[in-house]
């Protein structure tokens, strides 16, 4: 038989990690206990270079405490996955001891070092992104010193890599999916339980007046990890699984273990099969008189046959199908289409053409009808063959009932789906181009208004608009398009994210975060904004000397 054959399907594999999990929950502990200070010391160090702009002497301590935590993490993992392993193969799994856990994070962090290059390409270009990426998670789960023939972890990760592409394309495909569903459930729970807080307690926190500002990089980093701490797991169990089978097709370690577990069974078994046959051997019925016979009319089987009119039909329809389709010489043409014309045959053609797309449309249908009555309980169980007109009439029961529901429900899914892809193409189709005239350009922001936000022009813009307020004398409000200006650069420099929601206190606590190596920076904004508010909100007044001098600071003139 051809390895191909032997191949394990995608499903049974990943059904084999789930109930390999189930059976065993208390090997998670020590997964998270190796992998949790790497997520945590990830987040930490995401949110505290996105947010603080630390100098580049911490960022490289830092990407260096973190690169070890990532091969103690890998470590963990591979203990993890040697105890699963252990356990599927009916064998002892080692101890370890502290130098096995140092030597084991420097081998990960060797062989792991080029995947975090490697992987990302091979996911960008997609094709090879199975073999590169199965090549490195079943490098983590190789039992560690096992090295065959002086075969390196790597070749062995490689060589097992490359085993059943196909199933490994599709489970990575269901991983995929079940990957991005939790990371969505997630987002959609971090970003909403807040907001139900506050609508059903009346508590106000930060993610709910942060509105759609909640979603940054430090957010989806956190729900990105958290993720992949509840996946991942599973995803290492599967290539558990995947070294299992596939050195088992030259060590024979499952039929080992079958042959085992037999032994097994036979050595319980035998003792209590021999009492049983003595049993039957005391017990045994007498002897018939011989006049008398033992023989016992058995009633005919009935056999199970369908009509004629509903079989063939069916096997016309099956027939018909491309895979019972032989590889004959064509049908003669018969002679009524012989004298047709171009235009009648190509007119029949693409008829006999829309027929069969129709039919296959039709077979399509079917086969959904029958994969969704295979995902429902009681489908497909033995037991008596039910005429004709009563599996027509089962029909009505509470199963066709749960077909129908999910056959809704997948339209409904197809629906949402197009009409979100709609509305976001007709959302970001242009207008067509008018030969109309040049619009005037906007006008300049009133700057009495409250509601007014540094974010509606450009640093030079409000300068400009504070050169022009105090041409006119109007200090006050030129002391107004100063500070806007000053918001607005720090913004262009990254220093600044400025949001509707913000007070000038929390843009200093912002830029007190962002430019910590900058004090001068620091202490010049806090004195401008006390100068601004003293003057705008309370009675100090606006002088030509310091708007001039603020002025000069913002064009870099001394």
């Amino acid at each position: 038989m051809r390895s191909k054959d032997l191949a394990p399907r995608a499903v049974d594999l990943i059904e084999e990690s789930v109930h390999l999990l189930r059976r065993h929950p208390e090997r998670l502990a020590g997964y998270y206990a190796s992998s949790g200070p790497f997520a945590v010391g990830l987040v930490y160090f995401w949110a505290y270079v996105t947010w603080f702009a630390p100098p580049d002497g911490e960022v490289a301590a830092g990407a260096l405490l973190l690169a070890l935590l990532f091969g103690f993490s890998k470590a963990g993992q591979n203990r993890f996955a040697g105890r699963l392993l252990a356990l599927r193969s009916g064998e002892e799994a080692p101890a370890w001891r502290t130098r096995d856990w140092l030597a084991e994070t420097a081998a990960q962090l060797r062989t792991q070092a080029p995947g975090i290059v490697l992987v990302p390409l091979a996911a960008l270009f997609g094709v090879p992104f199975a073999w590169i990426y199965g090549h490195y998670q079943t490098a983590t789960v190789l039992p560690r010193g096992d090295e065959e023939a002086g075969a390196s972890r790597s070749k062995q990760a490689w060589a097992l890599a490359q085993l059943w592409p196909v199933p490994n394309h599709w489970a990575l495909l269901i991983l995929s999916g079940l990957w991005l569903m939790v990371f969505l459930n997630l987002a959609v729970a971090f970003y909403l339980v807040p907001s139900l807080v506050t609508n059903w307690l009346g508590l106000r926190t930060g993610f709910a007046l942060s509105g759609w500002n909640t979603l940054n990089s430090t957010f989806l980093a956190l729900v990105a990890v958290l993720t992949h701490l509840l996946v991942d797991p599973l995803i290492k169990t599967y290539f558990v699984l995947r070294v299992y089978y596939g050195r088992s097709r030259q060590t024979g370690d499952d039929l080992r273990l079958v042959l085992r577990q037999e032994g097994t069974r036979g050595r319980v078994v035998a003792p209590l099969a021999a009492l049983i046959l003595m049993g039957a051997v005391f017990l045994a019925a007498p002897r018939l008189p011989a006049n008398e016979t033992g023989a016992t009319p058995v009633a005919p089987v009935p056999t199970q046959t369908a009509p004629a009119r509903l079989l063939n039909p069916a096997l016309d329809r099956v027939l018909e199908q491309p895979a019972f389709r032989w590889r004959l010489r064509p049908a003669p043409i018969p002679p009524d289409r012989e004298k047709e014309g171009i235009i009648k045959g190509f007119v029949r053609s693409t008829f006999d053409v829309i027929v069969q797309m129709v039919k296959t449309v039709i077979r399509w249908f079917e086969a959904l009808h029958r994969w969704v009555s295979g995902l429902l309980p009681g489908e497909g169980d033995g037991g008596d063959a039910a005429a004709p007109g009563e599996r027509v009439r089962s029909t009505t029961n509470w199963m066709s009932v749960l077909q129908w529901t999910a056959y809704v429900l997948i339209v409904g899914v197809a629906g949402l789906l197009l009409f979100t892809i709609w509305k976001v193409i007709s959302h970001n189709r242009t207008a067509p181009l008018r030969s109309a005239p040049v619009p005037a350009a906007p006008a300049a922001p009133d700057l009495r208004d409250e509601t007014v936000e540094a974010s509606r022009l450009p640093a030079e813009g409000w300068l400009d608009l504070a050169r022009q307020q105090a041409a006119a004398g109007e200090w006050r409000l030129a002391l107004r398009a100063l500070f806007l200006a000053t918001l607005a650069r720090h913004a262009q420099e990254g220093l600044l994210s400025l949001a509707k929601f913000k007070t000038n206190l929390d843009y200093e606590s912002e830029l007190r975060r962002r430019a910590r190596s900058r004090q001068a920076v620091v202490e010049d904004f806090g004195r401008r904004r006390r100068q601004f508010e003293e003057v705008w909100y309370g009675s100090g007044a606006a002088s030509d000397t310091a708007v001039g001098e603020w002025l000069r600071t913002l064009e870099g003139r001394p």
